[in-house]
C-alpha cells in the first residue's frame, strides 16, 4: 500500500473518530442539560409549593384576649370581626378559608380521628348520616417532614325535635410524606339548634402550639368564651394536650 492511500485511511479514521467523539460529547452536555433543566424545574416547584404555603401564625390573635368578654361589650363588631374570620356569617364566606385545588387531596380527607379527640365536642361532630369528602381549604407550614393541613365540611346532628342540623367544621389534618394520616383534631365548629349556639375557635402560632377557645350563646343572648384549651404538634406530627 503507498504512502498517499496510507494518509488517506488515517485521515479517514481520524475523521470518524472525532465525529464519533463529538457526538458523545453532545449527547453527554444535552444529558447535562436536561438533568440541569428538572432540577432547576424541580426547584421552582418545591419554591412555588412553599410560596403557597400558608405561614404560622393563624387565627385571630384577638381570641386569646384575657378580658375578650368585656372587650366584645363595649365593642360589638370585634365579636362579628373574630367569627367572621373563621366560617360564613350572614351569607358571606370567609376569605381566609378558600377552596385548594388538589387532585391528590379532593376526595381524600373523612373523620375519624377528630372526631373522638376530645369527647365533649362528639355529641356536636359526630355526623348521623356519615361525611362527604371534606375539602382542602389550608396548606400549612411543614413540620420536618409533615404537612400539615385545614380540611372543612359538614357534620349532620339531630335537635330536641329530631330534626338534622348541619354543622360547618374544620379540621386539622397531619400528613406523612406520602399522604398517611399521623393524627387529626378538629379545630373549627359553629353549632347552632335555634336555642344555644356553640363556636369552636382556634389560634395557632409560629411554634405550632394551638389555643382553642369556645363561644357560647344561650336563647336569652347571654354570651360567654370557655378557659382557653392548648394543644401542641410534635416534630413527629402529632397533636398532643397540654395540661395547665
Amino acid at each position: 500500500m503507498n504512502t498517499k492511500k496510507i494518509g488517506l485511511i488515517i485521515i479517514y479514521v481520524l475523521l470518524v473518530t472525532n465525529f464519533l467523539f463529538s457526538c458523545k460529547y453532545s449527547k453527554k452536555n444535552i444529558d447535562t442539560n436536561i438533568n440541569d433543566s428538572i432540577a432547576i424545574n424541580s426547584d421552582q416547584n418545591r419554591l412555588l409549593e412553599d410560596t403557597l404555603k400558608t405561614k404560622l401564625p393563624i387565627g385571630k390573635k384577638e381570641l386569646l384576649l384575657n378580658n375578650i368578654e368585656s372587650k366584645i361589650a363595649k365593642d360589638s363588631s370585634l365579636l362579628l370581626e373574630i367569627l367572621k374570620y373563621y366560617d360564613t356569617i350572614n351569607g358571606i364566606a370567609s376569605i381566609h378559608f378558600k377552596t385548594i385545588d388538589d387532585v391528590n387531596l379532593n376526595s381524600f380527607y373523612k373523620p375519624d380521628l377528630s372526631d373522638s379527640k376530645d369527647s365533649k365536642d362528639s355529641v356536636f361532630l359526630k355526623s348521623e348520616e356519615g361525611y362527604n369528602f371534606f375539602k382542602l381549604v389550608k396548606e400549612l407550614s411543614i413540620i420536618n417532614d409533615k404537612k400539615l393541613s385545614i380540611f372543612e365540611g359538614k357534620s349532620s346532628s339531630l335537635d330536641y325535635d329530631g330534626n338534622m342540623i348541619f354543622t360547618n367544621r374544620k379540621d386539622l389534618v397531619i400528613l406523612d410524606n406520602k399522604n398517611n394520616i399521623v393524627d387529626a383534631l378538629n379545630i373549627y365548629y359553629s353549632y347552632s339548634d335555634g336555642i344555644f349556639a356553640k363556636t369552636k375557635l382556634f389560634f395557632i402560632d409560629k411554634d405550632y402550639s394551638i389555643s382553642i377557645r369556645y363561644y357560647m350563646e344561650d336563647e336569652e343572648g347571654k354570651v360567654n368564651f370557655s378557659d382557653i384549651e392548648k394543644f401542641k404538634i410534635t416534630n413527629e406530627g402529632e397533636i398532643l394536650s397540654i395540661k395547665p
